[in-house]
């Protein structure tokens, strides 16, 4: 049976075994809503996940198949939800057999993936599931664990032809209204290609949903009542038992781990959710010190990610015959699929009750289930009146059996919170992705996440000279810190992160202090001082030292560089290659690039002008390589009896040699003088184009550094041979006659030009145009640059 020959039913079937629940049905055949209200455990990934698929894949309308997104982002507030949901994808297109035609990305810090695996093929079908702190900053400009100099193509990629699905969305806070706000700036500006958002959860405050700039929720899905009464009457009809534990002030973590011990059943699951990372390390150490039968096993956040995965395979696994206690955080709180005999919470906040109570006979096979719960010793990291609400709730249910449908129709007091709302001019300041004079950018981290929750990415490296060894850390070795703790750290510790204007590209870092640390910035800790160990995780107390992730050997397919690489404001690592590229045959080839992933993305929000201008700047966007400065830094890493021979052949795109270039003015931007020159006598190679400003943006955009000013680092002043350059350019400086292979851009004159005529001026322009705005603008950015990289990975085909 061919692919697009599937009905629904049959897609269904062959994904999962089963056939649609009615709600899943609609989803299908009338599209995603902007809320999908389903109880856990009912297949609201399955509704949303085979929903895109089956409208994207195999829906009989074929301007339902145009019209459906070609990405979906699933986003998560926790990162065992992923890897769980990462698994489910992987399956339904393996058994649908689209594994091969449908990329699938997991987007979360510490895994072994990068943006460039997207960034090769932005036109290609995907699925990206992330947590929503990875994912939403990207969104805002602002890609945490990412380039600062890619943030724009993130920005232009998950804004434009996109499906977006918020999961879980109560526990993503302070997120989960910006979200609403991001969606209605995407229909406020416009996009290039159709874009919209789902919100998910079973336990949905609505005021979270109602914000300044989206006020009302469009369609909304919930259970049919044929779903309600039919085979899914299990999971919502499963009981437990409430019933209150008090735990002594004094030790109450192994006062909890004798009462686990003591109720755990041989053969079943006990599941211990604990407010706090610190209280559930405690219980695990006091499990383990009584030696039960039983496994034990910790699982919360702070692992890096082989460990994280250990921890969480061991965790989800079925129970042995002597069964399983699994301690753990809010990161089993929801989604994940487990079904506990005996569960015990700590009182929180009545939607993560909810979730929590989920987890207990989340099948509806046990028939004895017990839902243990206490006090917690403070109510941090919840609102205490929100907690004691709770409790009130709890207590009034001492003794009764209650039902997955009960709980959520209690009527139990949430608290409003006033959080910190992204509004249109915060979103137009996003735009600029240039950094301040210490190298350090707008934190976007008040639009994702609460301030006691931020964190940062830590790595452990050797120390030589006093800075870490290497360049850019790698996800394989980053773990997730809070920063408070980070800041407690630094009193008796030192900590690096990287500067962006060191002259050193071996080991690029500097020694930070606590005003440094900003969510999702990347830290480095001496391995020799310890702080982590695998069994716990981030662990402060621990001076053991700290074992080293040794550098994969494999990378990005098709990509010549690392992102290591690419972390000053003159490296230029794209262009060193293993064969010297004649600039005519590179621009000829960006050129024919764009021009494909154009035709194969058809974005229907662009004027046809505007997508020439894109290929127009494909054409153009390296002549500045033909800067004497640049072919002489190009030149000196061949041998010395090459030159004479390359000369003649030159002008070069890439260099033969993977030797860094070494610009005799340093800090050279061979994109500025591209644009500065089609701002003067080079103007003529735009020929009647109507777009020129956009043409002239997308050359000087297309590495990141200049988007909208073009700004000298603080350390250029003065250093190259008491000339004033800004990015390497000087006065009186020249771009020679370049040869486009049929036509030439004239010889040309590099003036940065002020007043009216200036680029910012230009730049701003475009950005604030109603018909073009931010996004479309990223987008047509995303594109020349994307174009950029892959002709540079299909050099050889080009030689």
């Amino acid at each position: 049976m061919a692919q697009n020959d599937m009905n629904l039913d049959q897609v269904y079937e062959k994904a999962t075994g089963f056939r649609p629940y009615d709600y899943q049905r609609g989803v299908a055949e009338e599209g995603l809503p902007e809320l999908l209200r389903i109880p856990t455990g009912c297949g609201k990934t399955e509704a949303v996940g085979l929903g895109w698929l089956y409208r994207r894949r195999f829906h009989p309308d074929a301007e339902v198949r145009a019209a459906t997104p070609h990405w979906l982002v699933v986003a998560l507030p926790m990162r065992t939800l992923v890897e769980q949901t990462r698994e489910r994808f992987k399956r339904w297109l393996e058994q649908l057999s689209l594994d091969i035609d449908i990329s699938l990305h997991t987007v979360q810090g510490g895994v072994g993936w990068s943006d460039h695996d997207w960034r090769l093929a932005p036109d290609r079908e995907a699925v990206f599931v992330g947590t929503i702190d990875m994912l939403l900053s990207r969104a805002l400009n602002r890609g945490y664990a990412d380039s600062r100099w890619n943030w724009p193509m993130s920005f232009g990629g998950f804004n434009n032809g996109t499906h977006w699905v918020f999961d879980e969305i109560q526990l993503m806070d302070v997120a989960t209204p910006n979200t609403r706000q991001l969606q209605s700036f995407r229909d406020v500006f416009g996009t290039a290609l159709p874009t919209a958002s789902t919100w998910m959860s079973a336990t949905v405050d609505d005021r979270l949903l109602c914000t300044v700039d989206r006020p009302g929720v469009g369609s909304i899905v919930e259970l049919s009542d044929h779903d309600r009464h039919g085979s899914l009457s299990r999971r919502l009809e499963a009981v437990r038992t409430i019933e209150e534990i008090e735990l002594p002030d004094q030790k109450p973590e192994q006062a909890l781990a004798e009462e686990l011990i003591l109720r755990h059943k041989p053969g079943t699951l006990t599941l211990a959710v604990l407010n706090t990372v610190e209280r559930a390390v405690t219980t695990w150490r006091s499990l383990n010190k009584l030696c039960p039968d039983a496994d034990v096993e910790l699982l919360h956040s702070r692992y890096r990610p082989a460990d994280r995965e250990a921890h969480t395979t061991a965790a989800l696994s079925s129970p042995g015959p002597t069964g399983k206690i699994v301690v753990s955080t809010q990161v089993l709180e929801a989604g994940v699929d487990l079904s506990a005999a005996l569960l015990f919470t700590e009182a929180a906040p009545w939607p993560s009750i909810v979730q929590r109570a989920g987890r207990c006979n989340r099948d509806g096979t046990q028939h004895d289930a017990q839902l243990l719960w206490a006090k917690p010793p403070k109510s941090p990291p919840y609102g205490e009146g929100d907690v004691q609400a709770s409790e009130e709730a709890l207590r009034s249910l001492a003794g009764t059996v209650v039902t997955t449908n009960g709980l959520q129709c209690l009527d139990v007091h949430t608290s409003s919170r006033i959080t910190p709302i992204i509004r249109r001019r915060d979103l137009i300041d996003l735009f600029d992705t240039t950094p301040d004079l210490s190298g350090n950018d707008v934190d976007v981290a008040r639009f994702i996440r609460d301030g006691s929750d931020r964190t940062v990415q830590v790595a452990w490296r050797e120390i030589d000279n006093n800075k870490p060894l290497g360049k850019s850390t790698r996800r394989d070795e980053l773990c997730c810190v809070p920063i408070s703790e980070l800041k407690t750290w630094l009193r008796k510790h030192r900590v690096w992160r990287l500067d962006h204007l060191s002259r050193d590209h071996r080991q690029p870092w500097m020694q930070c202090s606590a005003s440094d640390l900003y969510d999702g910035i990347e830290i480095v800790l001496d391995a020799s001082k310890g702080g982590y160990d695998s069994e716990i995780g981030w662990n402060p107390r621990s001076s053991e030292p700290v074992g080293v992730i040794a550098p994969s050997s494999s990378g990005s397919a098709g990509v010549s560089f690392s992102p290591g690489d690419d972390i000053r404001v003159g490296d230029d690592p794209a262009s060193l290659s293993d064969d010297w590229y004649p600039l005519a045959a590179h621009l000829a080839d960006v050129e024919r690039e764009c021009a494909a992933l154009l035709r194969a993305l058809e974005p229907g929000g662009l004027s046809p002008e505007m997508n020439r201008a894109a290929i127009v700047a494909g054409r153009l966007h390296d002549i500045g390589k033909a800067s004497q400065v640049w072919q002489d830094a190009a030149l000196d890493t061949a041998d010395e009896e090459e030159r004479t021979a390359l000369k003649a052949r030159g002008p070069f795109a890439k260099t033969g040699s993977r030797k860094a270039l070494r610009f005799k003015r340093r800090f050279f931007r061979h994109e500025l003088a591209s644009a500065l020159a089609l701002m003067s006598e080079g103007s003529s190679a735009l020929g009647d184009h109507h777009e020129t400003d956009l043409v002239i943006y997308l050359v000087a955009s297309h590495h990141g550094r200049i988007r909208l000013s073009i700004r000298r680092p603080p350390e250029e002043s003065g250093i190259n041979d008491t000339v004033v350059t800004t990015l390497g350019v000087g006065p009186g400086d020249e771009l020679p006659e370049v040869n486009l292979g049929g036509s030439t851009v004239p010889q040309s004159h590099l003036t940065i030009p002020a007043g009216h005529d200036g680029y910012e001026r230009r730049a701003l322009a475009l950005r604030d145009r109603a018909d073009l705005g931010p996004f479309r603008l990223a987008f047509l950015e995303m594109i020349v640059r994307c174009a950029d990289w892959r002709a540079s990975r299909d050099i050889q085909a080009s030689i």
